[in-house]
Order: C-alpha cells, then sequence, then structure tokens
C-alpha cells in the first residue's frame, strides 16, 4: 500500500514537473513570438516611410525630367564634390592654419634657443676652465709620515686636520 502511495506520487512529480517544463517552454516561444511582432511592426513602419519617400522621389523626378531639369549622375557628382569641399573649408582648413601657426611658433621657439645657445657658448670661451684644488702635495706629506712611523692621531695634529681626512688618505692609497 505504501509502495503504491509512492508510486503514485511519483508519478504526480514527474507530471508536474512535465507540466513546468512545458510552461516554461511555452513562455519563451510567446516572448520570442512577441520580440518577433514587435520587430515585423518596425520592418513595416520602415518600409511605408521609405515607400513614401520613393513615392516622393519619383515624382519629382518625373516633374524635373517633364521641365527639362533632370539631374544627371555628373551634376550629382559635383554637387557631392562642392558639398565635401564646403566641409573641408569649414572644419579642416582651421585645423591646417592652427598646426601652421603652431609649427610657426615651435619654429620661433627654436630658433631663439639656438641664438641663447651660441651666446653663451661665447660667453664662456673667455672663461678659463676651473681646475680642481690639488691635494697630492699634502696626502704625499700624510704618506711620508705614516711611512716613517707616525699614527694618524700624530700626523692630523702636526698638519692640523682631521684624523679621519688623515684616515681617509691612508684607505685610498690602501696603506691601512
Amino acid at each position: 500500500m505504501i509502495s503504491l502511495a509512492l508510486l503514485i506520487l511519483a508519478g504526480l512529480a514527474w507530471g508536474w514537473m512535465t507540466i513546468q517544463g512545458l510552461q516554461n517552454k511555452l513562455s519563451n516561444h510567446t516572448k520570442s513570438f512577441d520580440k518577433l511582432m514587435q520587430i515585423n511592426y518596425q520592418l513595416n513602419k520602415e518600409l511605408s516611410e521609405l515607400k513614401k519617400e520613393l513615392n516622393s522621389v519619383a515624382m519629382a523626378s518625373a516633374s524635373s525630367s517633364r521641365s527639362g531639369a533632370a539631374f544627371s549622375l555628373e551634376e550629382i557628382t559635383r554637387r557631392i564634390d562642392a558639398r565635401i569641399n564646403e566641409a573641408l573649408a569649414s572644419r579642416v582648413m582651421p585645423m591646417l592654419e592652427s598646426l601652421r601657426r603652431l609649427e610657426s611658433s615651435v619654429d620661433d621657439f627654436t630658433n631663439d634657443h639656438e641664438e641663447r645657445m651660441l651666446d653663451l657658448e661665447e660667453r664662456t670661451k673667455s672663461i678659463g676652465k676651473i681646475t680642481p684644488p690639488s691635494f697630492s702635495a699634502e696626502e704625499d706629506k700624510i704618506e711620508s709620515l705614516f711611512n716613517a712611523g707616525k699614527s694618524a692621531e700624530e700626523i692630523a695634529r702636526d698638519m692640523h686636520i682631521t684624523v679621519g681626512k688623515v684616515n681617509m688618505v691612508l684607505r685610498l692609497r690602501k696603506l691601512i
């Protein structure tokens, strides 16, 4: 009896799940159908607008051909070229002119700096080379006193310099 109840319950669950799956599929199909209807409406609307435009162009062409004012391909090309040239003149040419002015400013700046550099070079030619002070005589005396057996403190006291300077010279000359 329990197994029969479980079997019925399983059957009901399977039926309910199947119905839910079918409802989901139906819902998805309904959404897709609605979307297709919207697209169809938009396309029909665009098609009717294009038909209206085509009719107005055809009527204008027919009336212009009757009056002898039909446009040739060359005339259309000439008009398109004229519009392109107008757009270039109104938008691109001002940019090109700005670039030319900028280039001129950069050239002026470069020339000014070249003149300044030449002027500085002329001024510095008259200045002699600055040579660093020579410490070699003092260093030689420190070395000779150290070789004579004096300590760094004695050398510093005798030469009236710091012990650190004496030690530095001795290290540089690899004596300590």
